[in-house]
C-alpha cells in the first residue's frame, strides 16, 4: 500500500496594519480643507484628489482673471445684481462645498489614527467636526444672502426700462449717454393726512464718464410749478400748478393721484406727474427715480452703521411752530456742531429739522447727507449688515431702475465714489418761490452742471433784477423766551442760516 505524501501548507500571515498617527491625520485633513483634493492625494487617492484640486484651481483662476479685468468690486456687484447668473453660481458653489465635505470625510476615514486611545480619537473627531463646520457656516450664510439678494432685485427693481433710456453692455455701457439724471424723493405720508407729500426733492445729474455728480435741491414750496405740454396735467393747469391754497410743488404728487384717470395703466401717476413737473422746472429729464419713505430713512442709516457728518450749527430734534413761534417744550434735544457720527434717529433729524432754520437750510443739509452716504458706504459693513439693509430697501424704497440696467449701474456707482460731488440749491438768495422765474432756474442749473458763473436774473425787457427783489424768503419762526436749553448749551439762532447756493464741492460745503 502506497502512502500518500502529506502536503505541508505554509500560511503567510497578513502584514500588520501600518499605524496611523494623529499628526498625519491632522496634516492631511487640514491640507484637504485649504486645498480641496490635496488631502486625498496625500492619502494615495491621486486620481480623485487631482480632479478635485483641478476644478478648484480652475475656479480660482477664472475668478481672479475676471476680478483683474473689471475690478473685484464691479465683478461682485455684477454677479449680485444679475439673478440669472447669481442663482446658478450659488447652486454650483453649494454642490462644490458638499463635495468638499464628502472629500474631508473620506480623507478622515483613510487617515483615522490607529491604534489610538480615547484622547487621540476625540481630538481627531473634534478637528474633523470643526473643519466641516467652518465650511458649512459661511456657506449657509452665503446661501441666505443669495436668496435675499434675488428677492430684493425682483421686488425693488422694475422688470422694464423707463421710456427713452437704453444702456448697453460691455466695457462702456453708458456710451452715447453723457449724463444720467436721477430724481431722489423723500415722501412724508402720514395717517392723519391724505395723499403723499414729497418732503424733499433732489435731482442728481451724473457724468457717466467721470462719475462727477451735481446734486440740485428743489424747494418743496415752489409755486406755479409748470407742466410740459406733453403732460395730461398741462391741460388742467396750463399756466402752472395754481389754486387758492396749498398748490405748492410738494402737492403735485397728490394732484397726479387725484387725476389718475389721465394716466391709464400707470401704477404711480403721482410720481409720474412729479417727474413731469420737475423736468420742466430744472430742464433735466429724470431718467430714473428713487422714492424713500422718510421714516424708513432712520432704519436704513442704522442698517448701514451710521454716518459721519460735519454739523455746522445746532439742529433741533423735534420742534413745533405756531404763528411763527416755537411751541415751548416741543424741541426734545439738539444735534450739536462739529464732526459727529450720527445714528439713524439723529441723521433723520439732521436732514429734517427746521424749527430754527428754514427749508433752504434743510435742503442744503439733505445734500450733505446724500454726499456723506455715497462717500462713506463701506462694502464690508454692507456685507455684514446686508439682511437688515435689504429688509429696509425691500419694504420702504421704490425705484424704476430696471433689473437689466443694474450691471451698468454697478459701473456708474464705482465711478461716483471716485468722482466729485457738487451741490447747488434753489434758495432765498436766487429764487422767489412765490413767483419763480423758471427760465432763469434752468439757466442756473445748466451753468452749475458745467462749472460756469451763475447768470443774473433779468426782467423781460433785459434789465437786471436788483438783488433785493430776487427773492421773497419764507418767514422763519423764532424761539420764544420761555424755551430753555440745557445750561451747557447756547440758545438756537432766531435767524435762519441760508446756505450758499453756488456750485460747490459738496464735501467742502458740508
Amino acid at each position: 500500500m502506497t502512502e500518500t505524501p502529506s502536503v505541508r501548507q505554509t500560511v503567510i500571515p497578513r502584514p500588520a496594519a501600518q499605524p496611523r498617527r494623529l499628526r498625519t491625520f491632522m496634516t492631511r485633513i487640514l491640507a484637504g480643507t485649504i486645498l480641496p483634493g490635496a488631502g486625498l492625494m496625500l492619502s494615495g487617492r491621486t486620481l480623485a484628489g487631482g480632479l478635485f484640486l483641478s476644478f478648484f484651481v480652475l475656479g480660482i483662476v477664472a475668478s481672479a482673471l475676471t476680478a483683474i479685468a473689471i475690478g473685484p468690486t464691479k465683478a461682485a456687484i455684477l454677479v449680485a445684481t444679475n439673478p440669472t447668473l447669481l442663482i446658478p453660481l450659488a447652486i454650483a458653489a453649494g454642490i462644490f462645498i458638499l463635495l468638499l465635505i464628502a472629500s474631508l470625510i473620506w480623507t478622515a476615514d483613510l487617515n483615522w489614527p490607529s491604534p489610538a486611545g480615547r484622547t487621540k480619537k476625540a481630538l481627531a473627531g473634534l478637528t474633523a467636526f470643526l473643519l466641516i463646520a467652518a465650511l458649512i457656516a459661511p456657506t449657509a450664510r452665503a446661501m441666505q444672502y443669495v436668496f435675499i439678494t434675488s428677492n430684493l432685485v425682483g421686488n425693488v427693481f422694475s422688470a422694464s426700462a423707463p421710456k427713452g433710456k437704453e444702456v448697453g453692455i460691455g466695457k462702456d455701457p453708458w456710451a452715447g449717454i453723457p449724463h444720467v439724471n436721477v430724481l431722489l424723493v423723500g415722501s412724508d405720508a402720514q395717517k392723519d393726512r391724505p395723499g403723499v407729500r414729497t418732503d424733499s426733492m433732489m435731482m442728481a445729474s451724473i457724468d457717466t464718464q467721470t462719475g462727477d455728480t451735481l446734486l440740485v435741491s428743489i424747494p418743496r414750496n415752489l409755486e406755479n410749478a409748470p407742466f410740459p405740454s406733453s403732460s395730461p396735467l398741462a391741460k388742467i393747469h396750463p399756466n402752472g400748478f395754481r389754486c387758492k391754497e396749498d398748490c405748492l410743488l410738494n402737492e403735485v404728487w397728490t394732484e397726479g393721484e387725484e387725476h389718475a384717470h389721465l394716466y391709464p395703466g400707470d401704477p404711480r401717476p403721482g410720481l409720474t406727474a412729479l417727474k413731469e413737473s420737475i423736468s420742466e422746472i430744472t430742464g433735466l429729464t429724470p431718467d430714473y427715480s428713487v422714492v424713500i419713505d422718510m421714516k424708513s430713512f432712520q432704519a436704513l442709516v442704522n442698517a448701514m452703521g451710521g454716518v459721519d457728518i460735519n454739523v455746522k450749527h445746532r439742529i433741533p430734534i423735534g420742534g413745533e411752530v405756531t404763528n411763527g413761534n416755537i411751541v415751548p417744550g416741543s424741541i426734545k434735544g439738539w444735534i450739536e456742531p462739529g464732526v459727529q457720527h450720527l445714528d439713524g434717529y439723529h441723521a433723520m433729524w439732521y436732514a429734517r429739522g427746521r424749527a430754527t432754520t428754514d427749508d433752504y437750510n434743510r435742503t442744503a443739509r439733505q445734500r450733505c447727507m446724500v454726499n456723506a452716504l455715497v462717500k462713506q458706504v463701506d462694502p464690508w459693513t454692507m456685507i455684514d449688515r446686508f439682511p437688515q439693509v435689504a429688509a429696509v430697501i425691500n419694504e420702504h424704497i421704490h425705484t424704476d431702475v430696471p433689473q437689466d440696467h443694474l450691471p451698468a449701474w454697478a459701473d456708474l456707482v464705482e465711478k461716483m465714489q471716485k468722482g466729485k460731488i457738487r451741490s447747488f440749491g434753489l434758495n432765498a438768495s436766487n429764487t422767489n418761490v412765490a413767483n419763480p422765474d423758471y427760465r432763469h432756474i434752468r439757466e442756473m442749473i445748466q451753468a452749475s452742471m458745467f462749472g460756469q458763473p451763475l447768470p443774473t436774473p433779468t426782467y423781460t425787457d433785459g434789465r437786471a433784477v436788483p438783488p433785493a427783489f430776487r427773492s421773497r424768503p419764507t418767514p422763519t419762526p423764532t424761539p420764544e423766551n420761555s424755551i430753555s436749553a440745557p445750561s451747557n448749551t447756547t440758545p438756537a439762532p432766531a435767524t435762519p442760516t441760508v446756505e450758499d447756493a453756488t456750485d460747490a464741492d459738496a464735501a467742502a460745503a458740508c
